[in-house]
């Protein structure tokens, strides 16, 4: 629940990423990377937004997980959601790895309430990121064209 798509959760940040970035960075670099966020790879984001460094994205880099994994053990240990019974290898897909690491279906829904969660604490970010790459583009494109 707490590494969906890697360390710092960046699932839900690669989804949008390939879909929603108006940055040229940041959409060409969503479409790469999906293939092994799905499998819980994300070093292509890690290196390559980059994360590491960036104060832009280190905060929520290090808050999702964090607050995933709080939401994971209340929602757990509430009794909402089954308790883990069976250690998932890491490379497994964020809903299929609760789902087998719970043997119910409410495992495979608390991990896309983790990952959802996570976005919205990437989505702020990201959001002031991909504009302010939007707008180094810009001034590249006119520096060039000068």
């Amino acid at each position: 629940y707490v590494v969906c798509g890697g360390s710092g959760a960046t699932l839900g940040m690669c989804i949008w990423m390939c879909f929603c970035a108006k940055s040229e960075q940041l959409s060409v670099l969503g479409k790469a990377s999906i293939g092994p966020a799905i499998f819980n790879i994300n070093e292509p984001l890690v290196f390559g937004v980059p994360i590491i460094y960036n104060p832009n994205l280190i905060i929520p880099f290090i808050l999702a997980p964090s607050l995933a994994s709080v939401v994971a053990y209340f929602a757990i240990s509430s009794g909402l959601f089954p308790p883990i019974i069976a250690n998932v290898p890491w490379p497994t897909p964020a809903l299929l790895g609760g789902f087998i690491g719970t043997a119910n279906l409410m495992g495979g829904l608390l991990a896309l309430i983790t990952v959802v969660l996570a976005f919205l604490i990437y989505w702020p970010f990201l959001k002031a990121y991909d504009k302010k790459l939007v707008q180094q583009e810009k001034e590249m494109a006119e520096a060039e064209g000068q």
